[in-house]
């Protein structure tokens, strides 16, 4: 058994200071019983009495002021050490740059970070939206640590991981032909005025695909290029799109109603980082965040 521990050292280092055991026990949330027994241990492993009781106070011996003249400095290290790991839990110093695709940010992601803050009080976080492309940018640059995106992700050079799965729906106005229906099948809407989507973005993709996979014509008269202009083009044309289920239930928007869409078309949603930026502390906290809401939004837990 080694003599000397980190554990024994604090512990003769507070009776030391306090001349006291309960007021060590208390100072370190220990039990009295605790703090006694390694004292004893302390004592027995290097051969020397440390403290004598003295009408109920604890007296260190010529032999403890030796040791605690050669340990306090070790000990004042450790107690800047712990210091500065409670500072790196809350964050102290350190940030987080967080980039995401415009459907996660009236809600997902500041949520996320509010409870990330909770967290790490002292963490400094930044906030923006942006494509795909434009997060790969701005991580490859070093100004963001983390990107949310959705649909299909690969490049050599970026961490991917998953973290959940959303799907499309039907936005319609209130009272457009599709209302009447409980579903809405994709060669239902060939037969009414639709808002296209630009198959350049992860949502007109999946949407694209299938309706080539089936053959289906779709009206593409009038395009979104931005998932934020769809809702209010689909109010002001009265016109219905089909858009992810977030953005759906974001809008914000009074004379709108969403519909499910058959067959049920997912998208992948991932998060994308460079290596070293995903093991960061906040980093990992806030991916677990957001894969915790995902994971309720599927479950139809989520509480607004």
């Amino acid at each position: 058994m080694k003599p000397l521990t980190l554990q024994r050292l604090q512990v003769f280092c507070a009776v030391y200071e306090r001349q006291s055991i309960t007021a060590a026990a208390r100072q370190m949330n220990l039990s009295q019983p605790t703090v006694s027994r390694h004292l004893r241990d302390l004592e027995a492993a290097i051969g020397l009495t440390l403290f004598v009781l003295d009408k109920g106070r604890v007296i260190p011996t010529v032999e403890a002021d030796a040791i605690y003249n050669e340990s306090r400095f070790l000990y004042d290290g450790i107690s800047r050490l712990e210091r500065r790991i409670d500072s790196l839990r809350k964050g102290v110093g350190t940030r987080l740059l967080v980039m995401s695709v415009g459907l996660f940010a009236p809600y997902f992601v500041p949520t996320a970070l509010r409870r990330v803050l909770d967290a790490m009080p002292g963490l400094r976080v930044a906030v923006d939206v942006g494509t795909a492309q434009q997060q790969v940018q701005a991580i490859r640059a070093g100004m963001v640590d983390v990107g949310l995106v959705i649909g299909r992700f690969q490049a050599d050079d970026i961490l991917a991981e998953p973290l959940g799965l959303g799907r499309l729906v039907v936005l319609s106005p209130k009272d457009g032909p599709l209302t009447r229906l409980d579903r809405v099948r994709l060669e239902d809407l060939s037969s009414v005025p639709m808002l296209g989507l630009t198959p350049r973005g992860p949502i007109g993709r999946v949407l694209n695909e299938a309706l080539l996979e089936r053959g289906l014509p779709f009206d593409n008269t009038v395009t979104g290029n931005t998932l934020v202009s769809v809702p209010h083009l689909v109010l002001a044309m009265q016109r219905s799109a089909v858009v992810d289920e977030f953005t759906a239930a974001f809008h914000g928007l009074d004379g709108l109603v969403t519909l499910p869409l058959e067959p049920d078309l997912p998208l992948d949603i991932q998060s994308i980082s460079m290596g070293a930026t995903a093991s960061k502390v906040a980093s990992q906290l806030f991916l677990k965040e957001m894969r915790g809401m995902l994971a309720d939004w599927q479950a139809g837990k989520m509480q607004f």
